[in-house]
């Protein structure tokens, strides 16, 4: 079974890539029984931010991907350094360091993909 980081570094202007990064993850567990872990970086924490203008699309995503077990979580450095505050993230999405989580992946075996 392939362990997957899926890195979302790409911001909101780029709504396509998410939903792609989205729907990889989702199908890579369904489909291939993947274990995935979705990490908002970067830019990519503007997708989780529950006051921008795609945010009930993203929260749907974010949704199907927490109900088949696919932990989704956010880099909380890269949610200061865009301006955001810790409660305009959705609640679904756990605060992670990024680095440290990533490090952590690649220990456990994860391979790393990103949009």
């Amino acid at each position: 079974m392939a362990k997957i980081l899926v890195m979302v570094l790409t911001g909101k202007f780029n709504i396509q890539a998410i939903m792609v990064a989205f729907n990889f993850s989702i199908n890579a567990v369904k489909n291939a029984h993947a274990e995935i872990e979705i990490l908002f970086l970067g830019q990519g924490v503007q997708a989780v931010n529950k006051k921008q203008a795609n945010s009930e699309q993203f929260k749907e995503q974010i949704l199907k991907a927490k109900e088949i077990g696919i932990p989704v979580k956010a880099c909380s450095i890269s949610v200061k350094n865009e301006g955001l505050l810790e409660n305009d993230i959705f609640p679904e999405v756990e605060l992670v360091l990024g680095g440290v989580e990533t490090n952590r992946k690649i220990e456990e075996g994860y391979s790393i993909i990103s949009f």
